[in-house]
Parts: structure tokens; C-alpha cells; sequence
């Protein structure tokens, strides 16, 4: 990746939503148990293999207790 482009959609949401779910100390299974959203199906978020939903970015915002621009702010 060049440091000078910037992240897509997926990525953005992918680095977010790990790093943000792991300052909570949450799992990924809690996570999966607040949001209804399958485990495997938030690993693969995770990991950008995968596009998430709209309707899945709100249930992980609201399970992370955050705005859903959280999940794709560039730090």
C-alpha cells in the first residue's frame, strides 16, 4: 500500500473495527453475541476479505457503543 493513497471503505473499517473492538478487550465472539452478525462473518470484515453491509456497520457501531464514523475515521 502507498502510504499516500488513501484506505479504501473496507480497509478503513477493517483496521478500525479491530483495533477499537480490542481497546474494549473485547472478543470477537462478544462482539458476534451483541450484534447478531456470525463470527466468521466479522472476521472476515476484519480482514478485509469481505464488504460489510450497511445494515452490519450500524449493528457493530451500536455493539461498540460508537457513531458509525468512528469505524471509518484515517488516523
Amino acid at each position: 500500500m502507498n502510504p499516500s493513497e488513501p484506505l479504501k471503505a473496507a480497509e478503513l473499517l477493517a483496521r478500525n473495527l479491530r483495533r477499537l473492538r480490542e481497546e474494549r478487550g473485547m472478543a470477537i465472539d462478544d462482539l458476534a453475541r451483541l450484534t447478531g452478525i456470525g463470527t466468521a462473518r466479522l472476521e472476515a470484515i476484519e480482514a478485509s476479505s469481505t464488504q460489510a453491509y450497511l445494515d452490519e456497520v450500524s449493528l457493530i457501531a451500536v455493539g461498540l457503543g460508537m457513531r458509525i464514523a468512528a469505524l471509518f475515521a484515517a488516523e
